[in-house]
């Protein structure tokens, strides 16, 4: 983290996942403070009904981060626009719920293309920029990459890759001024969120706790924060305290799952689904 926390205002950002949710919110909130933005996703229309309320001065590209030339003239075009690319926020990321055993094959390849492929080819994209303004990287993850639970191998496989990414490039930018940041998001109110926690299938596994989400605004808001103060790790005190002992944390639902009969319930459902 910086020794000398960020003004946002005249910062230069590009925030991909940014047509609804998190980004959306995230978007907002930078715009209150100032900044600069380039929005990137995939869903044209919606990203336009976004930035249409974000006033004059952001760029909103639709853009499949899993295509590095298009990647690749987005970000060209964002520096063309505002001279430089102070912040990049990797938000993008999909989930798929299934087993490993029976789970679609296509939907969990592309889980990983979009979740970790896609973030590593923004990466790319933007890091010679990104050094160039000394700026700050940030990678919005999940507890789900440190702590997995049952039925979505995908989702916790991108973001334990995506830590690991993350964790490797701050190796590797140490000392040229740029810093590396990882939130870990347990459960917000999103599309995404509620398909990952409170799909039928997961829900229908005993011993599972019920979960409230956080609001998309107050996640946003721990965000912007983490940005502002270039932090290494973002999330709330839960998600620091399970970082601490991730071990502990997945032999607990280890044995959970070998009490409950998860793996029974698990394959009873299949045959259905198939």
């Amino acid at each position: 983290m910086s020794d000398h926390p960020w003004q946002l205002s005249g910062k230069r950002v590009l925030l991909t996942g940014a047509a609804g949710g998190i980004g959306a919110a995230v978007a907002r909130l930078l715009v209150a403070r100032q900044a600069s933005l380039s929005l990137i996703d995939l869903r044209a229309e919606a990203l336009a009904q976004v930035a249409g309320h974000l006033g004059d001065d952001v760029l909103f590209q639709a853009v499949d981060i899993t295509q590095t030339s298009a990647l690749t003239q987005a970000v060209t075009a964002t520096v063309e626009r505002f001279g430089r690319l102070d912040v990049a926020v990797v938000n993008a990321g999909v989930v798929a719920v299934g087993s490993v055993e029976h789970g679609d094959p296509q939907a969990f390849e592309h889980v990983i293309q979009v979740n970790l492929l896609g973030s590593w080819r923004t990466v790319r994209a933007v890091l010679p920029h990104i050094i160039a303004a000394r700026g700050y990287t940030l990678f919005v993850s999940s507890l789900a990459g440190v702590n997995q639970g049952p039925l979505n191998a995908a989702y916790n496989s991108s973001k334990a890759g995506l830590n690991a990414f993350a964790n490797t490039l701050r190796l590797e930018v140490q000392g040229l001024g740029v810093d590396i940041g990882v939130a870990h998001l347990i459960y917000t109110a999103t599309e995404t969120g509620r398909l990952a926690v409170e799909h039928p299938r997961i829900r229908g596994l005993p011993g599972l706790p019920k979960m409230r989400p956080d609001p998309i605004e107050k996640t946003a808001a721990m965000l912007v924060r983490g940005i502002a103060r270039r932090s290494r790790t973002v999330g709330t005190l839960s998600a620091h305290l399970s970082l601490v002992s991730p071990d502990i944390a997945q032999r607990v639902v280890e044995r959970l799952a070998r009490r409950r009969r998860w793996a029974e319930l698990i394959r009873a459902q299949e045959p259905a689904d198939r």
